[in-house]
C-alpha cells in the first residue's frame, strides 16, 4: 500500500498539470466529434441541392418585384391623374 500511494505522489509530482489525463480527455471529445462534421463532398452535395432549390425561387422573387413596379407605377399615375382634376 505505501508502494502504491508513494506512486501515485511521484507522478503528481512529475505531471503537475496532468498533462496526459488531459491529452486523453481532449482526444476522446476530438473522437467523438470528428465523424459529425461535414466533409468536401457533403458540402459540394449541399451546395448543389441550394442552387437546385433557389433557382426557382429567384424566379419568382424576380416577377413579384416586376409585378410590384408595374404595380406602383399604375397606382402612381392613377394618383396623378386624380390630382390634376
Amino acid at each position: 500500500m505505501a508502494t502504491e500511494s508513494t506512486e501515485t505522489t511521484a507522478n503528481r509530482h512529475d505531471d503537475p498539470y496532468q498533462l496526459d489525463r488531459r491529452l486523453t480527455i481532449l482526444e476522446t471529445r476530438f473522437d467523438t466529434i470528428l465523424p459529425t462534421l461535414a466533409t468536401k463532398t457533403d458540402l459540394a452535395e449541399l451546395k448543389a441541392e441550394l442552387r437546385a432549390e433557389f433557382g426557382g425561387v429567384s424566379r419568382w422573387m424576380f416577377a413579384l418585384l416586376v409585378t410590384m413596379v408595374l404595380g406602383f407605377a399604375g397606382m402612381f399615375a392613377t394618383i396623378l391623374t386624380l390630382l390634376r382634376h
